[in-house]
């Protein structure tokens, strides 16, 4: 009884992990996740459940880039999966493609490869070739080859996960528009601008639909779509949606958060090339009352 009530608690734990996640809210989600693995390791610490909780709390670390905190987690995680599904199960590839996410980052991109590949080549077998999760290690493989400018094979692989994941029950689900945000990115860097402005727009409103309206996501693709129209010389355009992104992080963070900084310096940049040097001096006013306040 008191290991099913152990597990009562990494359940409740989970749940509240993911609707913290769901919200942009990374601090608690990471109590929520380091409260389920306490969970699982005293009802059973071998048990899948503990593999799931260590799996999700060593991708938040890696989320944050604290990459040396997350590998152990990821390690422990895959051990557990390929004792209990099998080391050529979907749970196991779901571990191996954050540790192939983690070698990536760390430009270990020798190691990230054969990972990735293993992954999908386990998805496909096991799950079918239109699996969205399958989708996700696909796009994970993209990245490692636009990272190492191969746009051709990265752009080929970006299509592939998006023509799976349009086929998926759940369209406005936030991986979908993660591959179109990274799509759009190569089109931005070959100067494909139109074309990845379109990817950029059908990213956001996938994003307004899965998440709150005031996400980071959601400022974060505002502000690189901003960045392709002043590529473009639109420069009017950027200043719309910089002013929306402002926005949502003055509502996450306080109007007075040091954070803000560049984020205020930049858009004083963007509205003196489109001639508001008014509201461009201040945004510098304002980044400079929050660097005097901080001291």
């Amino acid at each position: 009884m008191a290991a099913q009530a152990k597990m009562k608690d990494w359940e409740t734990h989970m749940n509240a992990a993911q609707a913290a996640l769901d919200a942009g809210n990374d601090i608690d989600a990471e109590k929520e996740l380091t409260a389920a693995v306490k969970a699982a390791e005293k009802a059973d610490p071998d048990s899948p459940q503990m593999g799931m909780a260590l799996n999700s709390l060593g991708a938040l670390y890696d989320a944050y880039g604290e990459y040396a905190a997350a590998l152990p987690l990821y390690e422990r995680a895959l051990e557990i999966m390929e004792t209990a599904y099998g080391p050529d199960s979907p749970e196991a590839a779901g571990v191996l493609n954050g540790i192939a996410e983690l070698y990536r980052a760390t430009e270990r991109v020798a190691e990230a490869i054969p990972l990735f590949e293993r992954a999908i080549e386990i998805q496909e077998k096991a799950l079918g070739k239109d699996d969205a999760d399958l989708a996700a290690t696909i796009n994970n493989l993209a990245i490692v080859h636009h990272d190492g400018s191969n746009y051709e094979e990265a752009e080929k692989l970006y299509h592939r996960a998006l023509k799976i994941m349009a086929k998926a029950s759940n369209k406005a689900r936030p991986e979908h528009a993660d591959v179109l945000i990274n799509l759009a990115g190569l089109l931005d860097d070959k100067g494909r601008y139109d074309e990845a402005l379109k990817a950029y727009k059908q990213a956001l409103q996938l994003q307004e639909k899965s998440l709150a309206p005031d996400h980071p996501y959601i400022a974060t693709t505002l502000g690189r779509m901003a960045s392709v129209f002043q590529a473009q010389g639109r420069d009017r355009d950027a200043v719309r949606l910089i002013d929306r992104a402002l926005e949502i992080r003055e509502s996450r963070l306080g109007a007075d958060h040091p954070e803000l900084v560049p984020s205020l310096l930049n858009f004083a940049k963007v509205l003196r090339n489109a001639g508001e040097e008014a509201r461009a001096a201040e945004m510098e006013a304002r980044a400079e009352g929050i660097r005097a306040a901080v001291g």
